[in-house]
């Protein structure tokens, strides 16, 4: 019986140490992705930004030319290339679909202030209808 419980006492030490070792493993491994995801979230966020400049100078293009900031076909051109260039890849072409649509929505919103502070304020009243 002691025989039994002195063996029974090893077998549960080892899978406890093996446990541990396994646990800082997976540790480990999920430390080396999550670095991995934020260095991809940084290029993100980098392209982001460089997207953002060529917005700001189509919008100064468009503001020159009178053109409007909104121009929906092409809004959709980008969205679905989006979604095209997506196939094949992990990540549903739906769901980068509707993030590039959200993408589209918020440079079109930053696109479109930038509208309104790039004019002198008697260019936005009579946008606005003012008459002063």
């Amino acid at each position: 019986m002691k025989n039994l419980m002195k063996t029974l006492a090893l077998v549960l030490a080892l899978m406890t140490l093996f446990a541990a070792r396994t646990n800082a493993g997976t540790e480990e491994q999920l430390g080396a992705y999550r670095q991995q995801i934020d260095s991809i979230d940084q290029r993100i966020v980098e392209l982001l930004q460089e997207r953002a400049r060529v917005v700001a100078e189509v919008g100064n293009l468009k503001r020159e030319a009178h053109l409007p900031v909104t121009v929906p076909g092409r809004e959709q051109q980008v969205i679905a290339t989006a979604r095209d260039l997506a196939k094949g890849g992990p990540l549903p072409a739906d769901a980068v679909g509707r993030i590039y649509q959200k993408l589209v929505e918020e440079m079109r919103n930053w696109e479109s202030n930038l509208d309104t502070t790039a004019r002198p304020a008697s260019d936005q009243a009579a946008a606005k209808g003012d008459s002063k």
